[in-house]
């Protein structure tokens, strides 16, 4: 997720060192990847009894207004999770779910009123429940992991690569701590676990099925182009609702369980192409990949996608390597000797930046594009610069404190993701190499928080999917539009961001947007 935004977090998984938690929050020891990259969504409510607006959805029939959303209002808590939408005609409406209420402030005209209502319904007058649409799961099935004060989930993520990132696992449901502090959803309070998949398709889905066995309501897959595809097989035959971050379009002919709301291996790979033929149209390129199958598709819509532009024969050099080579001379040496005036690096972060430093100890000086994390950028430092590195993500940019420019869109998603961890876990540095990860983390699952409220008091597996499959808006300001009704209902967007890297407020190296939600028009 996580890692993925798209997180969850997007082609490495996070394990965790251990900390003691703050207070009690249902998670595994040894910790989770930041796996809810996978950035979460919904459309109308299930139920009878109207439930919360969920992000940017506008309520009163006015078109939803593009400007940003505002931030938390003085007076809302820091540990409850306002949702702010600004409509059309300027009004803003915040709405936040506290102690079993619902308390909606609407702002009109320097006017603001307050309404407060129970969020599980306080009528004694019978209700009507309109039966789901989707037959997907059996009445057996349809209501397992979810109950009248609980929601259970769990994810499959790499605990294996934890102590770079500075990050344990005691630090991921901050969020959730919220959540259930300010009575939970629907007063169901909200326990995510974790299984380690070892960054292995075959520990994958010996993860799943340990998720599974726990009698969960929903499979979440964390960062992993290779293990993904394997679970995604997995959930076909065990019938298990899975919401995963971004894999490959192929093998995905027929399945009906799995949701992936992230843009596909494929539709990455042609973004790369876009960033290329929006800045370096007409340069020599070479490309350093990773060598796997799963990774393949990305490369091949690259090229794809800048043949079409009139640059097929602009790639003078192509190596494969295996995962943690270390030793990238003979990589580096290929496209030097090649002229590459732009290098691609498809490969995780984890060594991307081993790759970036030794092309820059040749005294090579091309562009580099790459997966953008704060991780990579702070440990390359200098390295990072002249000329600056580029980068596709799918999630947005974050920088501690840094609320205007590139940021200023989503602001308030910052403010209150820096609220609640100075609350719940103060001494996280959200200004080191784990930050960005986390506010994906975080922003995933506030887009699942704000789904879970549109399923209702009455939410089941049926209706979930129901929601899906009709989806069409923007989960959160930190997100881009989701569509799951084009074409394809288990595939929610194609839009990627750019970033570049720059010097921060601290003076450290980090990544800033360039561009956002960059779609295929």
């Amino acid at each position: 997720m996580f890692l993925c935004r798209n997180s969850q977090v997007t082609h490495f998984d996070l394990p965790w060192g251990k900390r003691p938690m703050s207070r009690p929050v249902r998670t595994r020891r040894g910790g989770p990847a930041l796996l809810l990259a996978v950035v979460l969504s919904s459309v109308a409510a299930c139920s009878s009894a109207p439930p919360p607006p969920s992000a940017l959805e506008n309520t009163d029939g006015a078109a939803p207004s593009s400007a940003p959303a505002a931030g938390p209002s003085a007076s809302a808590s820091a540990l409850a999770v306002p949702i702010t939408k600004t409509l059309a005609d300027g009004t803003k409406v915040t709405t936040v779910v506290r102690n079993g209420q619902v308390i909606v402030t609407t702002t009109k005209n320097g006017k603001t009123t307050t309404t407060t209502k129970s969020a599980t319904g306080t009528s004694s007058a019978p209700t009507r429940t309109t039966a789901a649409r989707s037959t997907l799961f059996t009445p057996a099935e349809d209501k397992i992991g979810i109950t009248s004060n609980s929601i259970t989930m769990c994810a499959h993520a790499a605990l294996t690569y934890g102590a770079a990132f500075n990050t344990s696992d005691a630090d991921l449901n901050v969020f959730w701590s919220a959540v259930n502090d300010n009575g939970g959803v629907y007063g169901r309070k909200v326990a995510v676990t974790y299984e380690n998949d070892d960054y292995k398709p075959t520990t994958a889905v010996e993860a799943a099925r340990k998720c599974k066995a726990k009698g969960i309501f929903l499979l979440l897959g964390g960062i992993g182009f290779d293990q993904i595809p394997a679970v995604r097989n997995w959930a076909e035959e065990n019938r298990m609702l899975y919401m995963h971050h971004t894999a490959t379009v192929k093998g995905t002919a027929g399945q009906k369980f799995s949701f992936a709301p992230l843009p596909s291996v494929e539709r990455t790979g042609e973004a790369f192409g876009q960033l290329y033929e929006s800045k370096y149209h007409g340069k020599k390129i070479g490309i350093i990949k990773r060598d796997g199958e799963n990774w393949e598709p990305g490369v091949v819509a690259f090229k794809s996608y800048i043949a079409s532009h009139g640059d097929g024969k602009m790639v003078v050099a192509e190596t494969a390597v295996p995962q943690n080579k270390g030793n990238y001379t003979d990589d580096v040496l290929a496209m030097k000797n090649n002229g590459a005036e732009v290098v691609w690096i498809w490969d995780n972060a984890l060594d991307a930046a081993p790759i970036v430093k030794q092309i820059r100890a040749q005294a090579y000086n091309p562009h580099m594009m790459l997966f953008p994390f704060n991780l990579t950028a702070q440990t390359l430092d200098e390295d990072a610069f002249n000329p600056a590195l580029d980068g596709v993500a799918m999630f947005t940019a974050y920088t501690n404190g840094e609320y205007g420019g590139p940021f200023a869109s989503y602001a308030d998603d910052m403010k209150l993701f820096e609220a609640q961890y100075k609350k719940y876990r103060p001494n996280v540095d959200l200004a080191g190499v784990g930050g960005d990860l986390l506010f994906l983390n975080w922003s995933a699952q506030k887009a699942l928080y704000a789904q879970f409220l549109d399923c209702g008091k009455d939410c089941t597996r049926n209706r979930f999917v129901d929601m899906l499959e009709t989806y069409n808006k923007r989960p959160t300001s930190s997100a881009c539009p989701l569509d799951f009704t084009d074409g394809n209902h288990r595939r929610g967007t194609e839009d990627l961001v750019f970033m570049e890297t720059y010097r921060d407020a601290r003076g450290k190296a980090a990544w800033r947007n360039t561009k956002m939600c960059v779609g295929r028009g």
